[in-house]
């Protein structure tokens, strides 16, 4: 949900590097036979990842009824993102493409393998192609299913297309029990088409992003206990609050959009918690 820069590599370089040194000559003339179908499917997949209709791209087992999915599979595994192979290069260069190496789907693990948006073995005319291969971390990758999007709503918002960063979208709240508890939640602005906001929030539930902010905001709570403490002894509430203002501008001039910028807005906000009910 945290936009990345969109790759500078062209299907067709990808593709065709990849494909270079195959040994088998019946196996290479017939991947380079669907060049051209590779390309129609990057052109198809750009133009309707522009419109939010990603949906709308057909699912098959072969490309071209020439190639099939596993030999398209075995394209990417082994000649793209296999150690040492000669599309290892272009793999490396999209892994590094998410700032700061935090993966744009949680915004929290680094990245540690790309992720297929549409996936490969639905898809195998997008295998290899760069707009639909996204760093990501494992969890991440994971938990997203590899099934094909039946509606608009189904598909992830993507990465080096969609550009939710400006928008305040997601919302923390305190739960007043000890030990506190922070929940997290996709809070749409009212800027958000309906498209928008279920795209966010079935994302946000399939990659248990509550579930994983909840667990960091416990540690980050015990953490800074401590400190909270000394500021409420020294000055009672307000000056706990002061404090966790200073902390919430803090993180929401770096991000707006972090779990740490939430949480401290919803705590610097929640008079149970300031007065008290951090201890």
């Amino acid at each position: 949900m945290w936009t990345v820069t969109h790759p500078d590599i062209a299907a067709a370089t990808a593709f065709t590097t990849c494909i270079s040194r195959i040994r088998d000559a019946g196996l290479r003339q017939r991947l380079q036979s669907v060049t051209q179908i590779i390309v129609d499917a990057a052109n198809e997949y750009d133009a309707l990842a522009e419109l939010r209709s990603l949906h709308q791209v057909p699912a098959t087992n072969n490309v071209g009824g020439v190639v099939t999915g596993d030999e398209m599979i075995a394209v990417y595994e082994q000649r793209m993102a296999a150690k040492r192979c000669v599309g290892r290069a272009i793999y490396d260069q999209i892994k590094l493409l998410p700032k700061d190496d935090r993966c744009p789907y949680c915004d929290q693990r680094n990245i540690a393998t790309l992720d297929h948006l549409l996936p490969k073995a639905l898809y195998p005319a997008l295998a290899v192609t760069p707009i639909n291969l996204i760093g990501a971390c494992t969890e991440c990758n994971k938990l997203k299913l590899s099934a094909a999007p039946e509606h608009a709503e189904d598909v992830f918002l993507h990465p080096y297309f969609d550009d939710i960063t400006e928008d305040p979208w997601l919302r923390a709240n305190v739960v007043p029990e000890s030990p506190c508890a922070i929940v997290f939640g996709v809070h749409p602005p009212p800027n958000w088409d309906n498209l928008t906001a279920a795209r966010a929030t079935n994302q946000f539930q399939l990659l248990e992003l509550g579930s994983l902010y909840s667990s960091e905001a416990a540690r980050e709570l015990a953490n800074i206990r401590f400190n909270l403490q000394r500021h409420f002894n020294a000055g009672g509430p307000a000056a706990v609050r002061t404090e966790l203002l200073f902390q919430w501008e803090s993180r929401l001039a770096n991000r707006l959009n972090s779990w740490q910028t939430a949480m401290y807005e919803a705590i610097s906000h929640d008079e149970w918690f300031y007065s008290g009910g951090f201890a």
